[in-house]
This record gives C-alpha cells, sequence and structure tokens, in this order.
C-alpha cells in the first residue's frame, strides 16, 4: 500500500504543480507589474489610482501563492480559509480598478492614450475575474480532495489551475502594453481568452468487487472482543515476508479483519495518507468492550527477525486515520480489490 496510496493522494496535488509551475507562471519573489507604469502622465491622480489598483494586485498574488502552498501540503483547512481571504481582497482589488477607471473617464487624453488605458483596464478586470474564479475552484478542490473525493477535486484543480495561468498570462499582457505605450506604438494586447472548462467530472466509476472470493466471510468458532481473544487469534502473525506492493500492510491489514470477523470478532481496516515515511499506511482497530480501543499493525509480525512480535498496540498515533472501513467491500470500493487482496497469496480456508 505504501507506494500505492501515496500516489493516489499526490496525483492531485501534482496536477496542480504541472499546470502552474512548471510553465514558470508563479515566482518566488513578488510580481510588481507597477514598476512598468508608463512615465510622464499629466494627471497625478490617474497615476496614483493606477498604481493603487497595482498595489491590490500584488496582494493578490502573494495570497494566490499562500493558498496554493497550503493546497499543496494538504493543508486544506488552512487553504479555504486563505481562499476567502482572497475572496475579500479581490473584492478591495475590484474597487479599485473602479475607482481608476472613474479617474480615466474623467480625464482629459489623447486617442493612443485613451487606448492603452482602455486595454489596461480590460486586463486588470480579467485578472480580477481570473483570481475569483482560482479562489473558488482552489476552496472547492480542498473540500473535494479532504473528503476523499478525487474526482470532483481533480475537476476543480484542472479549473483552478487553468485560472491561475491566466492570471499570470494577463499580467505579462499588462507589462507588454507598458512597453508599446513607451516606445510610441499603439498595437495593445487584450486580456488572453478565457480558459475553457475541463471536461465534466465522470460519475463515479463502480469498482468491479467479483474478484472477492464468494462468500468471503466464513463462519468460525466464536471469540470476544477482548485483548486476550484478540492476541489468541494473532498467534505469532505472518510467516509469509513483507514484499511492497504485492503483500504488504494492504493486503496484511485486509487478512487480520477477515480472520478477525470470521472468528465473530469485530474489526475496522484503517488508512493514513500521510504515514510516519510520508507513504500511506493500513492497519487493523478492534473495538472493545466498555468503549475501549485496541490497533494492530500488520507489519511488525512479517520483518525479518520479528517473527511472534507483540502486533497489538494502544499507541495513540493508531488512532488517528482518514479513512475507516468496515469490511472488504467498502475498503475495495474506495481503493480497488487489487490493494487488499490477500487470497490470492495465500490460501483462504
Amino acid at each position: 500500500m505504501h507506494s500505492k496510496m501515496r500516489w493516489l493522494v499526490l496525483s492531485l496535488v501534482f496536477v496542480l504543480v504541472l499546470a502552474v509551475l512548471s510553465t514558470g507562471c508563479i515566482h518566488e519573489r513578488p510580481v510588481r507589474p507597477e514598476s512598468h507604469v508608463k512615465s510622464g502622465w499629466q494627471d497625478s491622480d490617474l497615476e496614483d489610482s493606477q498604481s493603487n489598483a497595482l498595489s491590490h494586485l500584488k496582494t493578490i498574488t502573494k495570497s494566490l501563492n499562500r493558498v496554493i502552498a497550503s493546497f499543496n501540503d494538504r493543508e486544506y483547512d488552512r487553504c479555504r480559509a486563505e481562499c476567502e481571504q482572497l475572496k475579500q481582497e479581490n473584492l478591495e482589488y475590484a474597487a479599485s480598478i473602479e475607482s481608476f477607471e472613474r479617474r480615466v473617464t474623467n480625464a482629459s487624453l489623447s486617442r493612443s492614450s485613451e487606448a492603452y488605458y482602455d486595454a489596461q483596464l480590460s486586463i486588470l478586470r480579467a485578472i480580477h475575474h481570473n483570481a475569483d474564479e482560482s479562489a473558488s475552484d482552489l476552496y472547492s478542490a480542498s473540500e473535494y480532495a479532504s473528503q476523499g473525493d478525487d474526482s470532483r477535486a481533480m475537476y476543480h484543480i484542472r479549473r483552478a489551475a487553468a485560472y491561475v495561468d491566466a492570471v499570470y498570462a494577463n499580467i505579462n499582457r499588462f507589462n507588454e502594453n507598458v512597453g508599446v505605450s513607451n516606445s510610441g506604438s499603439v498595437g495593445f494586447a487584450s486580456p488572453v481568452p478565457e480558459p475553457p472548462d475541463p471536461e465534466e467530472v465522470p460519475p463515479p466509476r463502480e469498482e468491479d468487487l467479483s474478484d472477492i472470493p464468494d462468500p468471503y466471510y466464513l463462519s468460525k468458532s466464536r471469540f470476544q472482543n477482548t485483548p486476550d481473544e484478540v492476541n489468541r487469534l494473532l498467534g505469532k502473525g505472518f510467516i509469509t515476508p513483507y514484499q511492497q506492493s504485492s503483500f504488504d500492510c494492504s493486503e496484511m491489514a485486509a487478512y487480520i479483519e477477515w480472520k478477525l470477523e470470521c472468528h465473530n470478532v469485530t474489526a475496522y481496516i484503517a488508512t493514513r495518507d500521510d504515514w510516519r515515511d510520508g507513504y500511506g499506511h493500513a492497519w487493523v482497530i478492534v473495538p472493545l468492550r466498555g468503549g475501549k480501543y485496541l490497533a494492530i499493525e500488520p507489519t511488525v509480525s512479517a520483518t525479518e527477525g520479528s517473527l511472534g512480535a507483540e502486533m497489538i498496540t494502544y499507541d495513540p498515533e493508531y488512532f488517528v486515520y482518514d479513512q475507516l472501513f468496515e469490511d472488504i467491500y467498502g475498503a475495495s470500493e474506495f481503493f480497488g480489490v487489487g490493494e487488499w487482496d490477500w487470497w490470492n497469496k495465500l490460501e483462504l480456508k
């Protein structure tokens, strides 16, 4: 499960990094479009108004970088809070654009200057729209990702990446127009086109569970949900050695859950995406009488030289998980049957 579960989680982040960062759109240093403002304006109010709008734009780019960093770090609660802050800052940015537009409307401008300001205002408004859409989609992506809804998260990640791209492409066009104006030309660039909507979210794929043996849970001698009884069922653990991506924590956890349930001991399969080494992990949790729980680390007895090592643990970290499955069917619908197919390595009897 280590490599497979990690890819499931990181694939969401990788799409956003690839779509945005690989093109060089997000810079470590703040973007400074105000450094390209045309000089020699006759109307100082007009200059101050545009500088104010660009100052708000610089705030927007900084906040956008923070939102993306939080998402990439899988700090989804923080990401959503920063998206809300970005939305508020974007409203202030929109107000500064409106103020700048009023100054332009009231100023006495030459035909070339009027064309220049019209082009720049169009770009600034487009950036406002791009940033707003980016914030909305990153908010949704973080919400779906935290719920494990990968297909919907992916849709909003792709959409957010396209709009973030558009933000920085429009900043480049704004700066290009400054250069055109300073050179005495009048061929000003328009905003980049609206990003096309990615493919609609596909319906959830129904996992084929036919590879799970039928019947799966067998009726055997009855045990109770007590540490001693669980320990008796575990015995000396696994003789079959650990093999990553073939017979690892997920197959072992599924086997233990199966064995306990066959003996009337309630057990759950727990998973966590970011375990001690940064990979995914699976184990078993057993509810006990009196509202207490024990956990079972499935891999400990399969490690070389650890045959018969104690598998039961009460370490608090084993009771913090991302998913908890009641049976093999729920776990297989979420991760796929191939993640848990211990019956292809051990004999089911």
